[in-house]
Formats: structure tokens, sequence, C-alpha cells
């Protein structure tokens, strides 16, 4: 799908841009960094307020060509508390200061929006495998995971203040067809017309502050995701985890290196 395509998208579907830094938590004690993270007040020179917990499930789709996939496509069903969304994120770009910039598009769940998502990507027509809407069109489950999200809004002032941008602390947990794997990270995440500024500067004091216990990370949740499974598919990934699963950071390397 070319660009000249994507331009089109933003009015047919309300795609905006997305602008956000990963920074994976490299420590054998992972939940002590991400209590002393969650429990900051600020981070360099901006106020960290709104202090709130979601719990997050996300089950990725494609064609069974991987149609989506050889596009640069992602489509997510997000299950937020009792929310439904269905999101799609493309053209992803990487910045020099470690940050992604791509277009996104989120909006409720609905058999409406679907019809109108999938009428825009042009998938080539499948049979119906089953009743369900998605499998209906083509498109079948390809990757799932939880992810308990502390998050914090991103102010130069007092509560109440304009959000700049977003912190979120994540756990994710992966979940593959015979195990489950988890890793921690920090996404902070644009919110404002200024917001890539924001991005930067927060992403910069927290790296600054934590040295190489954060890793400023260029992959997106699914394709870390993907490579965890080709990892696990081969049998190497079992000296990278710890007894509890949890992905060690020498994982990290060998991960990049698939990526």
């Amino acid at each position: 799908m070319s660009w000249t395509r994507m331009v089109k998208l933003p009015r047919a579907l309300g795609f905006g841009r997305e602008i956000e830094s990963i920074l994976l938590i490299l420590s054998d004690h992972p939940e002590e960094i991400v209590r002393k993270i969650a429990d900051k007040k600020s981070v360099g020179d901006y106020r960290l307020v709104g202090e709130k917990t979601k719990f997050l499930a996300d089950t990725y789709f494609d064609t069974l060509n991987h149609f989506l996939s050889h596009r640069k496509l992602n489509l997510r069903i997000r299950t937020d508390n009792q929310d439904r969304w269905i999101t799609m994120k493309t053209h992803p770009r990487r910045t020099l200061w470690g940050g992604m910039v791509r277009a996104e598009m989120e909006v409720p769940w609905s058999q409406e929006t679907v019809e109108k998502v999938v009428s825009e990507l042009k998938i080539p027509h499948q049979p119906a495998s089953s009743a369900e809407l998605l499998k209906s069109k083509g498109l079948v489950p390809i990757q799932h995971r939880e992810t308990q999200r502390q998050v914090r809004d991103v102010t130069v002032g007092h509560e109440g203040s304009p959000i700049l941008a977003e912190l979120d602390i994540d756990s994710v947990l992966y979940d593959f067809d015979d195990q489950k794997i988890r890793l921690f990270e920090i996404e902070v995440e644009s919110k404002s017309e200024k917001g890539q500024n924001v991005v930067k500067s927060v992403t910069r004091s927290l790296k600054g502050e934590y040295g190489t216990i954060l890793r400023s990370w260029r992959h997106g949740k699914l394709a870390t995701g993907t490579a965890i499974a080709k990892l696990l598919k081969s049998g190497e990934l079992r000296p990278l985890i710890d007894a509890e699963n949890r992905l060690l950071p020498a994982a990290y390397d060998r991960l990049n290196r698939i990526l």
C-alpha cells in the first residue's frame, strides 16, 4: 500500500500522528524499578500527575498471507477495562533521538467501524472461516498480550494544567500457545502539538537518571512479540528468561539482531 493511498485514510478513518519513545527496563529486579518510576512526581522540568492504572488486552490480526504486515500495517483490537477499540498504525519512522513517529487511528469498536477499516485496507476477499466478524473478513489472530499499565500525565504545572504527554509504565505479558513471557518497559507518548519535544526531554531525563537500566527500543510491542515467538519456536529463548518467564537483559541484544 503506497503513501498516496494512505494519505486518504485520515479523512475516512480519523488518522492522527503518534509520537512516542520506548524504554526497556533492563534489571534483574524489574518490579523494583517499576515501583520507583511509578512513585516519581516529576521528570526533568515536568510534573507527573493523575495516577491511574489500566488493564489492557490486545489482539493483533492479519490475513493468512500476511497482507497487512507486508504493507507495514498493524491492526489491533484493544479491551481497555470495559471499553473496546479498533486501532490501526502504519508507516513507522524512527527519530534521531530514539523515538518513533507513525500514523495512528483508534476508534470505538463497532461493526460499522470494522466494515470501514476493512474497506479502506482493500483486503482481498477470502471465504469466511467462522461467524466472528474479523475472521469473516479473512483476518486471523496473530498475537495476544495483556498489559498492566500505570499511567501518569506529563504537565508543566499543577494538576489541571494541559496534558503535554503521557508516561506509561508497562508490565507486558505475551501469551503464546504454550508459554507466557513477561517484559517491562516505559512508554512516553505525545498528547499535544509540542509533544515531540516533551517526549524527547522526558526520555533523556529518565535515561540520564537510570543509565543502562533503561534502554531505548525502536520496536513496537507487536514486532518485539513476533521476535520472541521466533526464539521460542527455535528453542533459543530458554537461556534468555528467568524462572518466572521474564526476559533477561541479555535477551534484548538477541531480539534486536532479529528485528
